[in-house]
């Protein structure tokens, strides 16, 4: 069964699809995809479970109806959560800022989801368009574009971005950028080269920027320790 038959209006087809591959269809409608699952996995009379399906279910009509808005607040929610995490990594809990929390919530909402979500919108709709999304040699181009000429830029200015809303000078912050990125990205190359290439071969274009973001919690965590340090 092919991803790239599916229609943006069978979104939780090819969700069932890739957890439960015995589930052979593409054309079921939310309520029928829901009662599969129910029964597969044996929870339909647990009233936890059927409120996490009907959240879940809900969650992927927002998805549908608005799109940019779901994603971004749900972006700024993970983002939020990476702020915690560094923190955690660094051991230095007691002197987490809600300022900080605040700013990572505002960079997700505004900057990353919207960006993110218009690359891939870009490259499915736009770049791609006439191309069969799931072939081999659509998914590598788009993880060279992805990771080589999207990410690099994109991650200089999240450096900028932050320092901006921490009212810090820019000069020291291009420094910065010069003297670290290329080992930042290597470390991102090693990470996003093959979550990008299960992003772009099995999940569908609705649900791109919560997987990413998902695999973001670890990631921005770590951007969030680097752009902490101060720049010599």
């Amino acid at each position: 069964m092919d991803f790239h038959k599916w229609k943006s209006n069978d979104l939780f087809c090819p969700l069932e699809f890739w957890v439960m591959s015995n589930i052979q269809t593409t054309s079921l409608n939310f309520s029928k995809s829901l009662q599969q699952l129910v029964h597969f996995t044996s929870f339909k009379n647990s009233a936890t479970s059927y409120i996490y399906i009907l959240a879940w279910r809900s969650y992927l009509r927002q998805l549908q109806t608005n799109p940019l808005i779901t994603k971004s607040i749900t972006s700024g929610i993970i983002s939020s959560l990476s702020t915690v995490l560094a923190s955690i990594i660094e051991d230095k809990c007691e002197g987490l800022k809600s300022s900080k929390v605040i700013n990572e919530f505002t960079i997700g909402l505004v900057l990353r989801a919207p960006v993110v979500h218009y690359f891939h919108t870009f490259l499915d709709k736009c770049l791609f368009r006439n191309a069969k999304q799931t072939s081999l040699a659509v998914i590598v181009a788009k993880v060279i574009l992805d990771q080589f000429i999207f990410s690099p830029p994109f991650t200089a200015l999240y450096y900028y971005v932050t320092a901006l809303m921490r009212d810090e000078p820019l000069k020291p912050v291009s420094q910065k950028i010069r003297r670290e990125l290329f080992d930042v990205m290597k470390k991102s190359w090693l990470l996003w080269i093959p979550v990008n290439a299960i992003n772009y071969a099995l999940i569908p274009l609705e649900l791109r920027v919560l997987f990413a973001n998902i695999v973001d919690v670890f990631w921005t965590a770590y951007l969030i320790s680097t752009v902490s340090s101060k720049a010599k």
